[in-house]
């Protein structure tokens, strides 16, 4: 389960950098009319725990264009490998023999080799007439972070996640795999977005089975970042650890942009007995990459399956509120199942197949759960002021009418598979 630039212009319109009216165009202003500021902001009906899973899709030498406070860029991201470089690593785990480095001939080292590669991010403004830096990076740099022999043997690719105004840096997610398989390392990376230089790489661990519901995120302030390498970046501040004793992190999402939701399976792991029938991943020469039974297996105790391990957390770094869930089978790639509705500013989330657990934007930090049995069983027809949205796990689906006027207020339909 496992160089600041002068003016406006270049300056990435951080914060400072609008041009201003003059005073007397505010004092113009009829007495009656209320000043912009006063205006009270639309309701948050944004849906922060959208997930972005999968491997990304990447254009050699495209251009992307990016918002940066107020103003637009182009990002290109060039990756180019080197075939007079080789990297070698030694012993494979999961690579296989397709990947063997030349010098061994047998496969008794499980030696296998890579290539180096040179990956170039390059920022210019809105008219690619003026660069606002390019910033070279190279494979062996991921080498201290990443699973080595997965950095060693990929071709890796890159996605641009977003801009924090706070860190006032660009964030990427790094994806290291073996080729023709579904083995992935994430490691994420924050460029400085005035230098592009390398402020900071985070090992976030397998893609398919380490905080398996967690995309790096930068909040809606652009004041945090989630790195999924459990912590919490934040500017001016120190990081915040969401690891705890004796746990795994399964799910870390936004939900406001004060509050985050971190989902935890607690235990510990222990050795476990081998299976003589097991011989390894690499052992047949045409697999590309496989998977061997652990040394190690995950095991709860009773007392900790029944402790809450989801943590509503502000971005102070204090615990908000806390509740049991159980809406997913651990394992690879799984999710909570959950819905975002713009109608009630609620995220949704069923729990253990008895509760509708409900987080309202509006009290961030807060939770409601409803117990499924106590809800009116649904009777056809779809009244006009509910709205529906379906949830399902691996063994139920579970259809949930709302009354928009009475959110509480939520008719149920349950199909067994």
């Amino acid at each position: 389960m496992r160089a600041v630039l002068p003016g406006c212009l270049v300056g990435l319109a951080l914060v400072g950098c609008e041009s201003r009216g003059p005073a007397s165009a505010v004092a113009a202003q009829p007495a009656a009319t209320p000043p912009t500021a006063n205006i009270a902001p639309p309701p948050d009906t944004a849906n922060y725990t959208v997930s972005h899973y999968g491997f990304p899709t990447y254009h050699a030498d495209s251009d992307t264009l990016i918002l940066l406070g107020k103003r637009h860029y182009w990002l290109r991201m060039t990756l180019a490998a080197d075939s007079t470089k080789p990297l070698d690593y030694a012993p494979a785990a999961v690579a296989g023999q397709p990947f063997a480095a030349p010098t061994d001939t047998a496969w008794q080292a499980h030696r296998v080799r890579g290539y180096e590669g040179t990956y170039t991010f390059t920022l210019r403004d809105s008219t690619r007439r003026m660069r606002v830096f390019r910033q070279r990076l190279h494979k062996r740099d991921f080498l201290r972070v990443g699973s080595r022999e997965l950095v060693t043997v990929s071709d890796p690719q890159f996605q641009y996640l977003g801009y924090s105004a706070g860190l006032q840096a660009l964030l990427f997610s790094a994806y290291f795999a073996i080729p023709d398989s579904d083995v992935c390392s994430r490691v994420t990376m924050l460029l400085d977005a005035r230098s592009g230089r390398l402020r900071s790489l985070h090992n976030a661990g397998s893609a398919s089975f380490e905080a398996t519901d967690c995309d790096p995120q930068v909040s809606p302030s652009g004041r945090a970042i989630i790195t999924c390498a459990a912590e919490v970046l934040r500017a001016g501040r120190p990081p915040i650890s969401l690891r705890r004793p004796h746990a795994e992190l399964h799910a870390t999402r936004f939900l406001t942009d004060t509050t985050l939701l971190a989902v935890y399976t607690f235990g510990d792991y222990r050795p476990r007995q081998p299976d003589p029938a097991e011989t390894g991943p690499t052992s047949d020469p045409t697999v590309s990459a496989g998977f061997s039974l652990p040394d190690e297996e995950f095991v709860s105790t009773p007392a900790q399956d029944r402790a809450a391990n989801a943590f509503i957390i502000g971005t102070s770094g204090h615990v908000l509120s806390k509740f049991k869930y159980d809406g997913w089978e651990p394992g690879m790639g799984d999710v909570l199942p959950r819905h975002s509705s713009a109608i009630t500013r609620t995220y949704y989330l069923v729990s253990e197949n008895k509760d509708l657990v409900l987080l309202p934007k509006a009290q961030p930090g807060t939770f409601i759960k409803l117990p499924l049995k106590s809800m009116p069983k649904f009777q056809p027809p779809q009244r006009p002021q509910e709205f529906r949205f379906t949830l399902q796990n691996d063994t139920e689906e579970f259809t949930f009418y709302v009354d928009k006027t009475q959110p509480h207020a939520i008719r149920l339909r349950r199909v067994a598979y």
